[in-house]
């Protein structure tokens, strides 16, 4: 299936806008911060978030340093700036599963509230496939410097993950007795390893079908 991309607009970050919002030098901040995020999210997805250095964002940016921190305090407000829109656009969709999960279930609603999640995290992620290789690049790496937004997501992820295991273990609809760490860790492995291969252009299906067959693999293994 041919994947499409869409152009990644990642909020403004200043906090003083240069004239008012609407007109020519607010036009100008937006499409200087816009070259900025362009340029480094594609020199952090050849070559990771810790080895690329502003001097060389700017230039791939073809703008000024002096313009570079006009709009960011350095690296890692740029790197957090880039990932704004998915990680808000993620906590949403789990803050609604949550809401979602909060009474009994039957095996057939958790499988319906997976579904859903799983649907809008898919969209999510293919309007935004460099976004989620340069996550899915950074996210094991050590917690410091410029990597420590994409870390601050991947660990409300596990916890999220953590918490659909254990509203599942408490209702009674799954069967292993591990520990419930390993069981979240194992459905997110695998959800991670196909994502691996569907941004490396492996021929998977449509998002929906793989989503589909991922929560019927993960909940049938499980299910009680």
């Amino acid at each position: 299936m041919a994947k499409k991309t869409t152009k990644h607009h990642p909020p403004n970050v200043p906090a003083e806008r240069p004239g008012p919002e609407g007109g020519k030098r607010d036009a100008n901040r937006r499409a200087k911060v816009q070259q900025l995020c362009e340029a480094s999210l594609e020199l952090f997805c050849e070559r990771g978030v810790e080895s690329v250095t502003i001097d060389e964002v700017v230039a791939n940016a073809n703008v000024s340093k002096g313009s570079f921190y006009r709009y960011f305090s350095g690296k890692e407000e740029l790197v957090e700036t880039l990932f704004a829109p998915m990680a808000s656009s993620l906590r949403s969709a789990f803050g609604t599963t949550k809401q979602t999960l909060e009474g009994p279930l039957t095996a057939s609603e958790l499988n319906e509230a997976y579904g859903k999640l799983a649907g809008a995290v898919a969209s999510l992620l293919v309007s935004n496939l460099a976004i989620l290789r340069l996550y899915l690049q950074e996210n094991r790496g050590p917690d410091v410097g410029s990597r420590r937004p994409i870390i601050r997501i991947a660990r409300d992820i596990d916890d999220f993950v953590f918490a659909l295991t254990k509203v599942a273990r408490d209702q009674g609809l799954l069967r292993c007795d591990c520990d419930l760490r390993v069981e979240a860790l194992t459905s997110l492995g695998a959800v991670e390893r196909l994502l691996f291969s569907y941004v490396r252009g492996d021929d998977l299906g449509s998002p929906t079908t793989v989503s589909a067959d991922l929560i019927s693999v993960v909940l049938d293994g499980m299910r009680a």
